[in-house]
């Protein structure tokens, strides 16, 4: 719920911050600065990323059921699990590497060049292997009870 409540706060900043700029280039002449750079490289990674638990942990996400809705809760359950572990083996794969990339991007102090500075983009290559990690252990949890599931249904 944390990471969701980022990401609104997310949305909202940025919203308030593309209207600023908006606003400031078509009255003022003077936009503000940086708004491309911090939609592009903070706002848009905090919406997609973060809410990754908060849509598994739901399950808001599409679901299409043309060969499904025949099957037998038992053979459901045991399909949930396979494409369960399937998710986990990619959410974690997805969390590693973007975490490797994320620490080396922090150490490296990782900046962009933006008119009349430099803005950090490093503390936003978290919201990536934070947003899978934290998606991992709903799938995990998911997974658990669909095994447990698969086993008991007849």
């Amino acid at each position: 719920m944390l990471l969701m409540l980022i990401a609104g706060a997310a949305i909202t900043l940025m919203m308030l911050q593309v209207t600023a700029d908006v606003a400031g280039k078509y009255l003022f002449r003077q936009p503000v600065p940086a708004t491309f750079e911090m939609v592009e490289d903070y706002y848009m990674l905090m919406l997609v990323f973060l809410p990754f638990a908060y849509v598994a942990r739901t399950e808001r996400h599409i679901f299409v059921e043309l060969f499904t809705s025949k099957l037998s809760p038992r053979a459901l359950a045991a399909l949930e699990a396979a494409v369960g572990l399937l998710t986990l083996a990619w959410v974690v794969l997805l969390a590693w590497y973007s975490g490797e990339e994320a620490v080396a991007m922090t150490v490296e102090r990782e900046l962009r060049e933006i008119s009349g500075g430099y803005l950090f983009i490093w503390p936003a290559r978290w919201a990536v292997p934070l947003g899978c990690a934290a998606m991992a252990l709903v799938v995990l949890n998911q997974l658990l009870k669909d095994f447990n599931a698969a086993i008991r249904r007849r």
